[in-house]
């Protein structure tokens, strides 16, 4: 493949561009056998395989491709094992435990690979109400995450709220933050273009006077959309400039019937024929006391380019609920938001909560991070926030800059590809001096 190509493509503009990139980093030119090997191991391709492979290997080759050889695969097979130096391990999965397994039984005169379990869910832990719930517990993932942490070398994770949780099962865990490339075509759009493309019945013809109050969330945030609908109303009902985009929804709508054959799960993945169940319809319904000319419902973009949703917004909402799943949520709609200087109100809890302490007390602001799920409380946040917006713009640009300085710089994956490399061949290094101490209990030489 042309390495010229390849660099291209680094600033990858649609799903085409980004291919090329997995293609050069599953089948990559002849290995240089005097660097450390580290593979980057997902079950599938998912928004968490983008934050937690993709694109730091992306960032890794960019910055450091003469330190190491650089492997992506959305399946792992033994000569992964045998090639690598170092095998991250995204996500439970079957592939996955097998290897896991594979490890314990290794041959003790062979060196092995460092085993590092990165996850940033608690996956053995779903709530009720997630709509995979059912169909995780059912395969087992519960149980593969389980056995991930426990048998791995060790784990990455997202937040202090996950470290914890993982430290109950495996000593040796590390926070390594979700990144973003700001580099990137779509962290650099146009608003009032992206604006008047996605939704001109309210900018083609100016719009300066709307406030665009916005949330991004999949089907797994079904039960925060709902919750979030009281504040929303009461803003809708009280400030008839604001205007509300929900995006996110599913492209592939389907429910996935378990059979059980002699004791064994079956899984029948079958289209929603019940308009009504639909992911997108539901959430319709719960906002149909919305003026409809005030509300728009976006399906979810690709990888490539779903940062434009993030242009519509002058307000961001981030609600979670609070259970023990939501607790272990990266920040990562907050980074979003700030980027492209919406507003965030969101949830102070677990991810959210670490990042804001983070932040620097100067830089915080009290209408941001919401410490309860009070309609009142949320409510109250938006509405000093759309009046900033009408009375004060300049205090709003004052407040948001110096927050969005700190999010881009704290954030940008491409300054912390240093420390990440760092650690991966630190780490593989001082496992690889143990595999050869151990491996030379069992060597000797006895002559010619």
């Amino acid at each position: 493949m042309d390495i010229e190509e390849v660099e291209r493509c680094l600033q990858y503009n649609n799903a085409d561009e980004r291919d090329v990139l997995k293609q050069f980093f599953t089948n990559p030119p002849q290995l240089d056998t005097s660097r450390k090997t580290i593979v980057f191991s997902t079950p599938s391709e998912t928004g968490t395989s983008y934050f937690r492979l993709f694109e730091p290997m992306k960032a890794l080759w960019r910055h450091y491709r003469d330190e190491a050889n650089f492997i992506y695969t959305e399946c792992l097979q033994p000569n992964h094992m045998v090639m690598a130096d170092c095998i991250i391990m995204h996500r439970a999965g079957n592939l996955h435990s097998h290897f896991v397994t594979v490890k314990d039984v290794w041959p003790k005169t062979k060196k092995r690979p460092l085993i590092i379990h990165d996850v940033d869910d608690n996956e053995f832990n779903l709530p009720r109400r997630h709509p995979m719930a059912e169909l995780w517990y059912a395969s087992g993932k519960d149980k593969m995450s389980l056995q991930a942490l426990k048998r791995s070398d060790l784990v990455t994770t997202t937040t202090e709220k996950l470290r914890k949780t993982f430290r109950r099962f495996n000593d040796d865990v590390h926070i390594f933050r979700n990144q973003f490339d700001w580099t990137l075509p779509q962290w650099n759009l146009n608003r009032d273009e992206v604006r008047k493309e996605m939704c001109p019945k309210w900018f083609a013809n100016g719009g300066d006077d709307k406030i665009v109050i916005g949330c991004a969330g999949l089907t797994s945030h079904f039960e925060d959309i709902k919750r979030m609908h009281a504040s929303i109303k009461a803003i809708h009902d009280k400030y008839p400039n604001t205007v509300f985009v929900l995006a996110g929804m599913a492209l592939k709508d389907s429910q996935v019937e378990i059979e059980y054959v002699d004791g064994k799960p079956k899984f029948n993945d079958k289209p929603i024929e019940d308009e009504n169940l639909r992911y997108r319809n539901r959430v319709i319904a719960l906002y149909d006391d919305i003026d409809p000319d005030r509300l728009m419902v976006f399906d979810a973009l690709p990888l490539e380019e779903y940062a434009k949703f993030y242009t519509l917004f002058d307000i961001s909402l981030a609600y979670i609920e609070h259970n023990a799943f939501n607790s272990c949520k990266s920040e990562i709609k907050v980074i979003e938001s700030l980027h492209y200087n919406c507003i965030p109100v969101f949830t102070s809890y677990g991810g959210y909560e670490d990042f804001w302490k983070s932040v620097p007390k100067n830089v915080q602001h009290d209408h941001m991070a919401i410490g309860g799920s009070s309609p009142r409380l949320w409510t109250s946040a938006i509405e000093f926030w759309i009046n900033k917006l009408q009375d004060d713009p300049g205090y709003v640009k004052n407040v948001m800059a110096n927050l969005v300085a700190f999010s881009d710089n704290e954030y940008d994956i491409n300054l912390g590809a240093e420390a990440r490399l760092e650690f991966l061949l630190q780490q593989t290094e001082s496992f690889e001096e143990e595999q050869m101490n151990n491996m030379a209990q069992y060597s000797d030489y006895y002559g010619e």
